[in-house]
């Protein structure tokens, strides 16, 4: 029993491996969701001394290149992390990773 039980945890973990870069930005960009707020409430207040057309200027590149430059830089990072764990562990921290997101986002009445 012990060994079919094995045998099945880690067959469920090769399903994931196939799709960890994807799990990965999933989680990245789960992230960036939940604290977008926060970042942007933060730039705000970085910049609120200066000219509308600089505040325009500066919040429009950091939406359209500073989440994006996040995204790309810290998906490989992620996936990398995730790859190190085993095909028994694999699925426990990514279910545990995004049920704790799903909590923070309920938390910050996002969801």
């Amino acid at each position: 029993m012990r060994e079919l039980l094995y045998q099945l945890l880690t067959d469920w973990g090769l399903l994931f491996r196939p799709y960890i870069r994807d799990i990965a930005l999933a989680m990245v960009a789960t992230c960036l969701v939940v604290f977008g707020d926060d970042i942007n409430r933060f730039i705000r207040r970085q910049i609120n001394s200066l000219h509308f057309i600089w505040r325009t200027t500066i919040f429009i590149l950091v939406c359209a290149f500073g989440y994006g430059a996040i995204t790309i830089f810290l998906t490989p990072v992620v996936a990398g992390l995730l790859v190190r764990l085993t095909n028994i562990e694999l699925p426990w921290v990514c279910l545990a990773i995004f049920i704790a997101l799903g909590m923070l986002a309920q938390r910050k009445r996002q969801v």
